[in-house]
C-alpha cells in the first residue's frame, strides 16, 4: 500500500525527459496513462506528458506524502480502522444542522458549538447552554439528559470491552470477505472508465 501511495507522488513530478512511473500499475486498465501505453504494446513517450503540478511543489507534498504513507496509518487502515473522532464530531453536527437542508453561516456556527459541548462533555453541556440563556431547566429537562448521558457512556463501556471489541471485529472481517467474495463474482461495479 505504501508503494501505492508514493506512486502517486512520483507519477505526478514525472516528465518526458525524466519518466518516473516505476511504482504505477502495470495493467492494461491502469491509471497511469504511461504504464497503460506499455501495457496495450504502445509507444508510453505520450505527446503531453507535462508534471501535474510544479517542481517547487515536489519538496513541500513530500513531507505530506510521508506521512500518509506512514506504517503505523497504514496498519489501522488494513484492518478497516478508518473512522476517527473528527467523523463522530462532523455526525453529531450534521445531525443538528443537516446538510440537505440550507442552514445559513450563524446556524452552522451555533451547531459546531453545540456539537462541541455535546461532544466533550455529553447532553449536561446544553442544559449549561440552557442555563446561560437564562431558560428555565424543568425536571423533564435535567432526567432525559441524565438518562442520555447514561446511555452513552454505557454504551461506550460495552464497546469497550474486549469480548464486544472481538466480536465486533470477528463482523467486520466477515464483512470484508463476503465484499472480496462478491466483487470476485460480479467483478467491480464501479472504477475509472468503467462505463466508457
Amino acid at each position: 500500500m505504501k508503494k501505492s501511495i508514493m506512486a502517486t507522488y512520483y507519477h505526478i513530478f514525472s516528465t518526458k525527459e525524466k519518466p518516473n512511473h516505476e511504482n504505477c500499475p502495470t495493467e492494461a486498465d491502469s491509471w497511469c496513462k504511461w504504464q497503460k501505453a506499455i501495457a496495450l504494446n504502445k509507444d508510453p513517450r505520450l505527446k503531453d506528458l507535462t508534471p501535474l503540478l510544479p517542481e517547487e511543489m515536489k519538496q513541500h507534498l513530500l513531507p505530506i506524502y510521508e506521512d500518509l504513507s506512514n506504517e503505523s496509518l497504514l496498519e489501522r487502515c488494513l484492518g478497516g480502522h478508518i473512522q476517527n473522532a473528527n467523523e463522530s464530531f462532523n455526525s453529531t453536527v450534521w445531525r443538528l444542522a443537516p446538510k440537505h437542508v440550507h442552514s445559513g453561516v450563524k446556524v452552522i456556527e451555533i451547531a459546531v458549538y453545540i456539537a462541541a459541548g455535546v461532544f466533550n462533555d455529553g447532553y449536561s453541556s446544553i442544559l449549561r447552554l440552557m442555563k446561560s440563556l437564562e431558560i428555565i431547566i424543568g425536571s423533564q429537562s435535567k432526567a432525559f439528559i441524565e438518562k442520555t448521558d447514561e446511555a452513552r457512556i454505557a454504551r461506550q463501556n460495552r464497546r469497550s470491552l474486549a469480548e464486544t471489541k472481538k466480536a465486533r471485529l470477528a463482523r467486520k472481517q466477515l464483512q470484508l470477505e463476503n465484499n472480496q467474495l462478491f466483487e470476485e463474482a460480479e467483478g467491480l461495479l464501479y472504477g475509472p472508465g468503467i462505463a466508457d
